[in-house]
């Protein structure tokens, strides 16, 4: 899919400010970057419907460069859309966020998003716009149904084509969706509506995938290997989850019978690795990512020795990283090989 943006100085008179315009059938979380008084300013998360707009900065728009970034929120299905740039700057990913220095995510690479730059010309009169746009080029109107469309298929609804007209097979699917919520029987939406929708896809996204949880009192840095094709893998990480934090590292439904994990936990002076660990993967220093197969010297990478995490037809696994993993006296005697909770 393409994801890019798009950037309009606004006409003589409007009012100063800096706003976001989603014209994409997605509803985002969108940030911004600028410098004032020279320190580097990240700001968001605003969250977007599709075809919605908002203001994000209400004082007169200098000229100059800007930083801008949004992603798909996680209920919608599929890999995880983003509207990214080449420029690393910190978010927090939980919450509402205005950080004043970036050296505070220099050490944990899923706190950092790859922003766009965005040049404000000097003749913007006070005013500048960023629009969120996608490969089917939808005005704000056709965005707007596109993502109730869009919403409606994540949450299991029959919606077979995603096009931003309000014909008569999406007037029934709403007719539909309003009934089974006790919501009337009309087939129009609202903001209300959406909302509704955007928490449910939400929420069922939230029940499936594969989770990683840290159960020791140290921090540990976790990695993954998945399918990528047929026969073969795909190694990730990291995630540095601290004492009692959980993290998921694969979204959607689960589709493998087993995946492999690692972890290295972190003791100060130095990272401890998990022990039973019996398949070979490539994995770096740094943030990573890693196809099977490849020699990992000759490609910058190092060889770990994943542990197999058996799920069976569950969709949903969390592994819990214990104390005794990291331990191999104790891993080894107990025959303890790691505690996986399918839901």
């Amino acid at each position: 899919m393409v994801c890019t943006l798009a950037g309009f100085g606004l006409s003589s008179g409007a009012r100063a400010e800096y706003s976001f315009c989603n014209k994409t059938s997605y509803a985002l979380s969108a940030a911004i970057g600028y410098v004032d008084e020279g320190r580097m300013f990240t700001r968001g998360w605003w969250r977007l419907r599709a075809g919605q707009c908002k203001v994000v900065m209400t004082e007169a728009i200098e000229p100059g460069r800007y930083f801008v970034y949004g992603e798909a929120i996680p209920g919608h299905r599929g890999p995880l859309r983003a509207w990214s740039g080449d420029t690393a700057l910190c978010v927090e990913n939980e919450s509402l966020f205005t950080l004043r220095d970036q050296d505070v995510c220099a050490g944990d690479p899923r706190r950092q998003r790859d922003f766009f730059a965005v040049d404000v010309p000097a003749d913007n009169d006070g005013s500048y716009r960023t629009e969120f746009v996608e490969e089917s080029n939808y005005n704000v109107y056709k965005a707007e149904v596109a993502g109730v469309q869009r919403l409606l298929q994540d949450v299991g609804y029959g919606i077979k084509t995603i096009d931003g007209a309000l014909g008569r097979t999406t007037q029934t699917v709403l007719r539909e969706y309003r009934q089974d919520r006790g919501m009337g029987d009309s087939g129009v939406y609202d903001d209300a509506l959406i909302d509704q929708l955007i928490a449910e896809a939400n929420e069922r996204d939230a029940k499936v995938g594969f989770f990683f949880c840290n159960s020791t009192q140290l921090p540990v840095w976790a990695a993954i290997a998945k399918p990528a094709s047929e026969g073969s893998y795909s190694s990730a990480g990291w995630w540095r989850l601290e004492g009692s934090e959980c993290a998921k590292v694969i979204r959607g439904e689960l589709t493998s019978d087993h995946y492999y994990v690692y972890g290295m936990m972190d003791i100060g002076d130095e990272d401890v690795p998990i022990t039973g660990g019996e398949k070979p993967f490539c994995v770096s220093d740094v943030q990573f990512e890693a196809e099977d197969g490849i020699d990992c010297a000759d490609n910058g990478f190092v060889e770990a020795a994943f542990r197999k995490v058996s799920i069976g037809s569950e969709k949903s696994a969390t592994f819990r990283f214990a104390p005794e993993q990291f331990n191999k006296e104790i891993a080894t005697t107990s025959g303890n090989s790691g505690e996986t909770l399918n839901d």
